[in-house]
């Protein structure tokens, strides 16, 4: 008889495995279903956790082997926190009862047998299952995962600082935030100045344009400009044309599915266009890359559906001698995935740091890896991911209703954290 950890919330039969699950209503941290199994490596519960972060509730898997090794997993996506949940329940079929060593035919199972393609949400949960069978296998064999996928090959890597642009949309706004404390780490920042500006801009308020201008003014500091998809083709080609050599690449000016777009764009651009966050297909990298060089590839291990295909755009940049800056607006498993991806192939070049602009208590939920001076040192990596959860931090931060980027409104940058004020 299957049994389940029982918690507040009513439970139901899970059919396909014969197991109980724990609801989840609204504020209730977890989810748990366990199954009973004969093999003692063969993964026997998992639990779904949501941490109400206030600008993205971030969602947690994790995995724990009959003979009680855990293994940890993320699948964070704005906005469908909850949708996640079910997702997991519903695909947990495919990894309850099984070996974490066959994570290879788990994923791909969950990607092919349903003949279905629920995009970023089911890659998500792919990746998430993914993430957390290396780290039972890591911990298992008391290696790091870049370890069990061919071996690192570099000691550590620069992180440019993301989020610090919560301020008055104004230069004076800027300069000020450029002046504090956390901001001397970084040698390169990625700012949005647009707020909740769309195409056509520069007729209605041309204060983007002269924030861009100031920071491109900046004789210490490089700038990577994020749009957010905020542009049409016209202004996005007046924009390249006036950005000076202290920008490093233009993010997503147009949105992510116009490949044309894009492509026509980085011919005359002088700076690189960055894109990829949104993509879930090897395909779709392989596809811009025939088109264009002129490009920064941005993976999101948990879009692209985990650390294996994300490695695969690693080994297409290094192909062609691109780029690569994986996307990491997520939890601290996304940041841990990323570092071991650093880690294994010499086409990432950065990596993107939300920490210091994060809400205080969450760096009391995670063990993880954190940037020092801007930079990320892996020379010695603990087994597995390299992420620890405290779990009973994360229970005191619940679901959040509100927890999600409303990216087109105003005041979003803000990211409704109430320690700012926002």
């Amino acid at each position: 008889m299957s049994e389940c950890q029982r918690g507040e919330g009513a439970g139901w039969p899970h059919e396909e495995s014969g197991a109980w699950r724990i609801g989840l209503p609204d504020g209730y941290p977890s989810v748990t279903v366990r199954v009973d199994v004969t093999d003692s490596h063969a993964i026997q519960s998992y639990t779904i956790h949501i941490c109400g972060n206030p600008w993205k509730n971030w969602t947690f898997l994790r995995l724990v082997t009959a003979d009680g090794i855990e293994g940890v997993g993320e699948c964070s996506l704005n906005g469908f926190a909850k949708t996640t949940v079910t997702c997991i329940e519903e695909l947990s079929r495919y990894f309850l009862g099984k070996r974490p060593e066959e994570y290879a035919t788990i994923t791909a199972r969950m990607l092919t047998d349903l003949y279905s393609d629920a995009g970023q949400l089911h890659r998500g949960v792919i990746a998430a299952v993914e993430m957390a069978c290396l780290d039972i296998l890591g911990k298992r064999a008391g290696l790091p995962v870049y370890a069990l996928l061919g071996g690192k090959v570099q000691e550590e890597t620069e992180t440019y600082g993301n989020g610090w642009y919560r301020v008055a949309h104004s230069v004076e706004g800027f300069r000020l935030a450029l002046s504090k404390p956390e901001m001397e780490q970084y040698l390169i920042l990625k700012v949005d100045p647009f707020g909740s500006r769309t195409s056509p801009m520069w007729e209605k308020d041309a204060t983007p344009v002269r924030i861009i201008q100031e920071l491109g003014g900046s004789p210490f500091r490089r700038f990577a400009l994020e749009c957010h998809q905020r542009l049409d083709f016209l202004d996005a080609a007046a924009l390249v044309r006036i950005l000076s050599p202290r920008w490093i690449w233009i993010e997503e000016p147009l949105p992510w599915w116009d490949t044309d777009g894009l492509v026509s764009l980085a011919d005359f651009s002088p700076i690189p266009i960055a894109t990829g966050e949104n993509f879930t297909d090897l395909r779709q990298f392989q596809a811009i890359v025939a088109q264009t060089k002129n490009i920064v590839l941005q993976p999101d291990v948990m879009n692209l559906g985990g650390l294996t295909q994300a490695l695969a755009v690693c080994r297409l940049a290094e192909r062609y001698g691109l780029r690569v800056c994986p996307h990491d607006a997520q939890g601290p498993v996304s940041r841990a995935t990323c570092v071991q991806l650093a880690a294994l192939s010499p086409a990432v070049l950065m990596l993107e740091d939300f920490d210091p602009w994060n809400a205080p208590w969450t760096r009391e939920i995670a063990t993880t890896f954190r940037a020092e001076r801007g930079v990320i040192g892996f020379k010695e990596m603990p087994p597995g991911l390299g992420v620890t959860i405290h779990w009973e931090k994360v229970r005191e931060h619940p679901y959040d209703p509100n927890g999600w980027v409303p990216l087109f409104e105003a005041g979003w940058e803000r990211r409704r954290d109430k320690e700012e004020g926002a």
